[in-house]
């Protein structure tokens, strides 16, 4: 029978395979919510933060309708899309992450987690729950 990497780390345990967040761990979640009022392309939004040693697992976002040609995405400062790529917000709906990139991505340092819009000015508001794999 075939087994996935984390898997085989944990049969075989040592200190250079320790996982922490990754097998075993505990799952977290951060909601946050945020009303745009006319805001510009290119505005920030602050919504959670991975610490050192969380995994991101995944986040939904929800939205109203934003504007014409608005999008909205989830990242970092290392990467502005990792979590979720532009996605259109100009009709109501939900968007589940994750960018292939983002998924299973761990924190080495303090990551504050960052919607940004881009497209169009953005009125309306949204909502996000963010989950995180975290050491025991």
């Amino acid at each position: 029978m075939a087994s996935g990497a984390n898997y085989t780390k944990y049969a075989a345990p040592s200190p250079a395979t320790f996982m922490g967040a990754e097998w075993d761990g505990k799952v977290r979640a951060d909601y946050d919510t945020y009303t745009f009022a006319s805001e510009a392309i290119g505005t920030l939004v602050n919504v959670g933060v991975l610490k050192v040693g969380e995994v991101f697992l995944g986040a939904i976002l929800t939205n109203a309708a934003l504007g014409s040609g608005t999008t909205l995405q989830l990242g970092d400062a290392g990467d502005d899309d990792r979590y979720i790529v532009a996605t259109a917000t100009s009709s109501a709906g939900s968007i589940t992450a994750c960018a292939q990139t983002g998924i299973g991505y761990k924190a080495t340092a303090e990551t504050p987690l960052v919607v940004k819009t881009a497209g169009g000015t953005a009125t309306g508001q949204f909502s996000i729950v963010i989950f995180k794999g975290c050491p025991n």
